[in-house]
């Protein structure tokens, strides 16, 4: 079994702004034949810009006759003009690669948008070069969000000494605020840096400290069975998912995989993936945890997976989902993708199976991923039922 994942950072676009806020949405996924030529564009992008690109160009091109000809020949021969005015940037400029072409071609009318202004005086495209302008400045913070995700982005130690030293930045900052503010202001300074912090640490899909899958292209849903092996739930979910021609991915402890080798090998052996959930599952501390015990949770977990199973996992699931701040240079550095999740039930403290089984199936869509765990009194009931819905889903 291999699926991909997809990100809501994922798309094709070349703007900053359609590159953030874009998103990857129904249109992404219903690229997939053309992303794998190599062709596809952000379709929401490529309308918007397809658009503006020649409007802005057009109203150039009637500033300029109807400053030399008047009104009525700029009418008349505006659409001509912009033609040929396209053509010969685009000739001339010989711009091969998308990225290049969008910041060429932007701050070419950029340009002209400042200097339309800075003209002041009426003419009837002034609103022309007002919205360019307005468009080049929309892209700041969309540019400030991916130089924040390239940091976020840095790989292994240096990862982990970059973001020490930002929090020490930040916590010095505070201090610094409240000596000269007041402890009011040093107060409302550190409460805002806490709320930010708990927002991107215990919400299992935020993207601020690194990049987190919750979908998978394919048809039908993908079930992700947490915190096992487990000697009696393990075997019987597996037959249940071989009943049924349904592959999983498992998110094991590293502990547990040590315990019971043979079933971590058995869930391999059936064609199914191993994903790295830590070494001993620290539920209640992984979102505080330091740096250098982040590493020995998820390293020695990939370890003991690649010696006891002989597979190296390419997905990383944090216990309950609470990944902490420096999570992420440890994964990549171990080349492990961080996945979600797009379904949970609560199975693992609830026990009523039918409601659980409701919110987990209700509506389901192509390339949601589920959350189910083993080792909970539901375990084997929920999964029967849940494997059942999956498979009528990819059918």
């Amino acid at each position: 079994m291999k699926r991909e994942t997809i990100r809501a950072m994922d798309n094709r676009a070349v703007s900053p702004w359609f590159k953030v806020f874009g998103g990857a949405g129904p249109a992404v996924q219903a690229e997939r034949v053309r992303r794998a030529e190599g062709s596809a564009l952000h379709r929401l992008e490529w309308i918007t810009l397809g658009v503006a690109f020649p409007l802005v160009i057009g109203m150039a091109a009637f500033d300029g006759l109807w400053r030399w000809a008047g009104a009525w020949p700029a009418a008349l021969l505006v659409v001509p003009a912009t033609f040929l005015l396209m053509h010969v940037l685009a000739f001339g400029l010989r711009l091969g690669n998308p990225l290049r072409a969008f910041w060429v071609w932007s701050l070419l009318l950029g340009a002209w948008s400042g200097w339309m202004v800075a003209r002041g005086g009426e003419t009837p495209v002034a609103w022309v070069a007002w919205a360019w302008l307005l468009w080049l400045v929309m892209q700041v913070p969309a540019l400030l969000v991916l130089g924040w995700r390239s940091l976020m982005g840095v790989a292994g130690v240096p990862g982990l000494v970059f973001r020490g030293v930002l929090a020490l930045v930040v916590h010095g900052a505070m201090v610094v605020i409240w000596w000269r503010e007041g402890w009011q202001a040093g107060l409302a300074c550190g409460m805002v840096i806490c709320g930010f912090w708990a927002l991107c640490v215990f919400r299992p899909a935020s993207r601020i400290f690194g990049p987190v899958a919750r979908r998978v292209e394919g048809r039908g849903p993908l079930l992700t069975i947490d915190d096992g092996p487990h000697p009696q739930d393990t075997p019987l979910i597996l037959d249940l998912l071989d009943k049924h021609g349904v592959k999983a991915v498992f998110f094991v402890v590293g502990d547990k995989v040590r315990e019971f080798p043979e079933l971590a090998r058995e869930i391999v052996a059936r064609g199914h993936e191993l994903g790295n959930h830590t070494m001993t599952h620290p539920q209640g501390s992984m979102w505080i945890i330091g740096p250098w015990k982040t590493w020995r949770e998820i390293s020695e977990c990939q370890k003991t997976i690649e010696e006891v199973a002989g597979v190296r996992p390419r997905w990383f699931r944090a216990p309950v989902g609470h990944r902490n701040y420096f999570t992420h240079p440890v994964t990549s550095a171990l080349g492990l993708e961080v996945m979600a999740w797009t379904r949970r039930a609560f199975d693992a403290v609830l026990g009523d199976v039918d409601g659980i089984v409701r919110r987990l199936t209700k509506d389901l869509r192509d390339g949601d991923v589920l959350l189910m765990h083993e080792a909970t009194p539901v375990a084997s009931q929920l999964a029967e039922r849940v494997i059942e819905k999956c498979k009528v889903e990819e059918s």
